[in-house]
C-alpha cells in the first residue's frame, strides 16, 4: 500500500520530468478521439470529390475539430481548373454475346455516348498495338492488367496505364477500356495522364467481365461496345485545403509542414486514402495543444484539397506562400494507407537521411525504420519538391492499401486503428524532432531550379511526371521553381 502512495504521489512529476516529445508519443498512443473522429469522416461524411457537397462538408468538418481543440485554424482558398463529378457510367457489349459489364469511367473522361468494336491489345503495350493494327483505329482498345496487390503495383499499372494512353491516341482509338486490376468485381478511379484536359474516353472494366470479353475475341468473335457516361462538369471553381498551426517559441518564422489530403474519390469512403491519415494529424495537433507543447519552429497542419486531380491545393500553397519557402524547413505528407510506417522516402535529399534517423530515436521500440533516398512522385510533398524544399513521404507495410485503393472497398473497416495510433505517434515524434532541431543539425537549404532538374535526371523522372501529367508544367516554367 505504501508503495503505491509513493506512486500515485509521485507519477505527476514523473510525467512533468518527461520531454515534450515523450509526453506527446505517450498521448498519442493513449486514448484519443483519433478512431472516433475517422468513423465520422468516412461513415458521415463519406467519400469526397474535390467540389462536391460532401468535400465542403469535410473542410468545414475538419476545421471544427481543429479549432475545438484550441488551434488557430484557417480555410484556405485555391483555384480548381476544371470540375468533374461523376453521376453514373453504363456501358453494353453486344455481338457475340449481349451483357452489361461492370464500368466506371476514369476521371475527367467525356461525358456522352461513345461506341465502337472492342479490339484486344494485349497489355497495351507497343507490341500489343502493332498485333491489333488497323482494327484500333476508331474503336476501343481492351487492356489487360496484372493483379495490383501492393504501392509496388499501384505504380506499375500507372506507368501500363500512361503507355497505353499514348500508344491508343498515337494508333487513332476512340477509347479505352482497362481491365481491373482488383479482383471480386472491385472498381476503382483513377487520374489520365491529362488530367484537366483529358479527351478520349477512359474506362476501367472488372476484371471478370473483361477477361469474359477478351476469351470470346481471342476465339476470333467480334464484339462491339457502348459506353454512356454522365457527370457534373464545369470550368474553374475555389476550393480549401484546411490549415491549422502551433506557433514555434524560438524561430516562429521557420515552419515545419505536416501533410495530408482531405478529398477522396467517392467510389468508396475514402478511409485509407486518406481517410485515416487526416484523422492522425488533427489527433497529433490536440494533442499538442492539450499538452501545452510549444515546439522552437512553427509546425503547419495541413489538409490538402484537390490532392486526386493533381495535388492542386498544395501547389497553391506553394505558390502563395513563394517568398517564404527558404523558411521552410520540411514538408511531410502522410498518404500510403494506415499500414505500419517502416520509414520515410526523402526524395532525393541524401542529407535528410541521417537526420530522420536522429529524430524517430525516441519511437525506436515502434518499428525499425529504415530511410529510401527515392523521389516520390503522385502526392502532395511533389510541389514542395519542385521548390525545393526539404521533403518527406511516409512509407508503409502494405496492409491492404494497394487492393482498396481508390476502390469500392476503401471504407473504415480496412483501416488497421492500432497501426494508425502507432503511426500517429511516430509522425508527432518526426514532427517535434525537426522542429527543435538546433541550427547546425539542418544541413541542407532550398534548391535551385537547377539542382532540382539534376535530381530528377539522376533519378531519370521524366516518365514518371509524365505519367502524373506534371513534367510539361515543370519544364515550361509553370510549375515550381523559376
Amino acid at each position: 500500500m505504501i508503495r503505491i502512495l509513493f506512486l500515485l504521489l509521485i507519477l505527476p512529476f514523473l510525467t512533468l520530468a518527461q520531454s515534450p516529445t515523450s509526453q506527446l508519443i505517450g498521448a498519442l498512443l493513449g486514448e484519443t478521439p483519433v478512431e472516433e473522429n475517422l468513423q465520422e469522416l468516412c461513415d458521415q461524411v463519406g467519400g469526397r470529390v474535390t467540389g462536391s457537397k460532401a468535400n465542403e462538408k469535410a473542410v468545414d468538418w475538419a476545421l471544427k475539430k481543429f479549432q475545438d481543440a484550441g488551434l488557430k485554424a484557417w480555410k484556405d482558398p485555391f483555384e480548381m481548373p476544371v470540375l468533374w463529378l461523376p453521376e453514373s457510367t453504363q456501358a453494353t457489349v453486344s455481338g457475340a454475346v449481349n451483357f452489361t459489364p461492370n464500368i466506371v469511367a476514369k476521371y475527367y473522361s467525356p461525358v456522352g455516348t461513345h461506341k465502337g468494336k472492342l479490339i484486344a491489345v494485349g497489355k497495351g503495350d507497343a507490341a500489343g498495338f502493332e498485333s491489333a493494327g488497323e482494327a484500333v483505329k476508331g474503336n476501343f482498345v481492351l487492356v489487360e492488367n496484372d493483379l495490383c496487390l501492393d504501392i509496388n503495383g499501384l505504380f506499375a499499372e500507372y506507368a501500363a496505364a500512361t503507355q497505353a494512353e499514348m500508344l491508343a491516341r498515337k494508333h487513332g482509338a476512340k477509347g479505352i477500356v482497362f481491365m481491373s486490376s482488383r479482383p471480386k468485381a472491385l472498381l476503382y478511379r483513377f487520374i489520365t495522364s491529362q488530367p484537366t484536359t483529358n479527351d478520349l474516353p477512359q474506362l476501367v472494366m472488372s476484371r471478370e467481365d473483361a477477361a469474359r470479353c477478351m476469351r470470346i475475341l481471342q476465339g476470333g468473335d467480334e464484339l462491339e461496345f457502348s459506353v454512356t457516361t454522365k457527370a457534373q462538369t464545369g470550368g474553374a471553381f475555389t476550393s480549401h485545403n484546411v490549415i491549422a498551426e502551433i506557433t514555434g517559441s524560438e524561430k516562429p518564422e521557420e515552419v515545419i509542414v505536416l501533410g495530408a489530403h482531405i478529398d477522396s474519390w467517392a467510389l468508396g469512403t475514402g478511409a485509407n486514402d486518406n481517410g485515416c491519415n487526416v484523422s492522425m494529424m488533427i489527433d497529433i495537433a490536440r494533442q499538442m495543444k492539450k499538452l501545452g507543447i510549444q515546439p522552437k519552429r512553427t509546425i503547419r497542419f495541413a489538409l490538402w484539397n484537390g490532392e486526386e486531380q493533381g495535388y492542386f491545393g498544395s501547389w497553391d500553397y506553394t505558390k502563395d506562400h513563394i517568398d517564404e519557402m527558404d523558411k521552410h524547413i520540411m514538408a511531410l505528407s502522410i498518404d500510403i494507407g494506415s499500414g505500419a510506417l517502416t520509414g520515410f522516402f526523402t526524395n532525393g535529399r541524401a542529407e535528410l537521411v541521417p537526420v530522420v534517423d536522429e529524430v524517430l530515436k525516441p519511437v525506436a521500440a515502434l518499428g525499425d525504420f529504415t530511410q529510401i533516398n527515392a523521389p516520390i512522385v503522385g502526392t502532395d510533398n511533389f510541389d514542395f519538391m519542385l521548390q525545393g524544399v526539404g521533403n518527406l513521404v511516409g512509407n508503409h507495410l502494405p496492409q491492404v492499401y494497394g487492393i482498396n485503393y481508390h476502390a469500392t472497398s476503401d471504407t473504415y473497416d480496412k483501416v488497421d486503428l492500432k497501426q494508425l495510433k502507432r503511426n500517429s505517434a511516430i509522425v508527432g515524434a518526426l514532427a517535434m524532432g525537426f522542429a527543435n532541431l538546433t541550427d547546425d543539425q539542418i544541413t541542407w537549404k532550398q534548391q535551385s531550379r537547377e539542382e532540382i532538374q539534376k535530381m530528377f535526371e539522376a533519378f531519370d523522372l521524366e516518365f514518371t511526371m509524365r505519367m502524373f501529367g506534371v513534367w510539361e508544367p515543370w519544364i515550361s516554367g509553370d510549375r515550381g521553381r523559376k
